[in-house]
């Protein structure tokens, strides 16, 4: 019962947080015709009792979300509090259903968006009778340099999987794993361990194969000229609570980033995404939360399961 009342607490304070900013609250649609538009997100199907494919479940209200910013471009921000679905994903930190706080914020920086997550998941600590976590910022290459002995930006896929095997992680994984899935292993087995438990953990400088509808950069990195995404991602010791873009803008760029590698067209949805982009989408940053896994870290919980009232073990 005393999770149980955080929870809610925690869901009503960030309502309360983003409702102070003129923000609007959405209800995106859950069931959605988008195919997977993340190589590494597997949605749930749905069928019609005759068996005739009726969608998907919704992993993210993104796309819903940024076509409200293209209709409504005065708009200072918008959340959504609820409910999304990624198929495969169960664990001691995943569950298939959790809930996500998603929002976008118009003109908002890479820098503001990461300053107001950070404002947030404080308000929740002492919302919670904690103190203020400690904030360390750090660059995505040099996380690995110092921890993997190497140059994300340029390793092969030979040289990341002997970083694996050095490290006692089991190699023997898919053939098709690429540059990516090689660097979110050794990410989420090397280094996500490593960083403070007590404290909040800012990474940025992911490379531009990871940036999904970021916007690109050029940054430096060991001398070198890189271009990197406009991204982050924020850590409670080693759980990572929240992702965050400067958002792309550009219709034509973001049209080849979801194309599809089946030659499929895309979906009605998507084209009406498109459509708005083309339209104008506002300058601004968008951030997803995982409230359960930012109550995880606020109470100490090991498993997803303590801080969930139906987890898919127990429905």
């Amino acid at each position: 019962m005393d999770t149980l009342r955080q929870r809610a607490q925690l869901k009503r304070l960030l309502r309360e947080s983003l409702d102070a900013r003129d923000w609007l609250e959405i209800d995106a649609p859950v069931l959605i015709d988008s195919p997977d538009f993340e190589p590494n997100i597997a949605l749930f199907r749905a069928t019609l009792p005759d068996g005739t494919p009726a969608g998907s479940l919704h992993s993210s209200p993104e796309l819903s979300m940024k076509r409200l910013l293209c209709a409504y471009p005065d708009l200072p921000g918008a959340y959504y509090l609820g409910p999304v679905f990624r198929a495969f994903e169960a664990g001691r930190r995943h569950n298939p259903e959790f809930t996500m706080l998603e929002w976008y914020d118009n003109g908002a920086t890479l820098k503001t968006a990461i300053d107001t997550t950070v404002s947030l998941i404080q308000s929740a600590r002492e919302a919670l009778g904690l103190p203020p976590a400690a904030i360390e910022h750090h660059d995505y290459g040099a996380l690995f340099r110092r921890h993997c002995a190497l140059d994300p930006y340029h390793a092969d896929t030979d040289t990341l999987a002997q970083a694996a095997k050095h490290h006692g992680i089991d190699v023997a994984g898919p053939a098709d794993m690429g540059h990516d899935d090689w660097l979110d292993l050794l990410m989420s087995l090397v280094i996500e361990p490593q960083l403070d438990t007590a404290a909040l953990t800012v990474v940025t400088g992911y490379p531009a194969s990871q940036a999904a509808m970021a916007r690109l950069e050029t940054t430096q990195f060991e001398g070198r000229a890189i271009r990197t995404a406009a991204r982050f991602e924020i850590y409670g010791g080693g759980l990572e609570l929240a992702n965050g873009y400067h958002e792309l803008v550009d219709p034509d760029e973001q049209a080849r980033r979801l194309e599809p590698t089946d030659s499929r067209p895309p979906s009605p949805s998507q084209q009406r995404f498109l459509a708005a982009l083309a339209h104008g989408l506002p300058d601004c940053s968008g951030v997803a939360m995982g409230v359960d896994r930012l109550l995880m870290w606020l109470t100490d919980a090991e498993d997803i399961d303590a801080v969930l009232p139906f987890s898919a073990r127990r429905v």
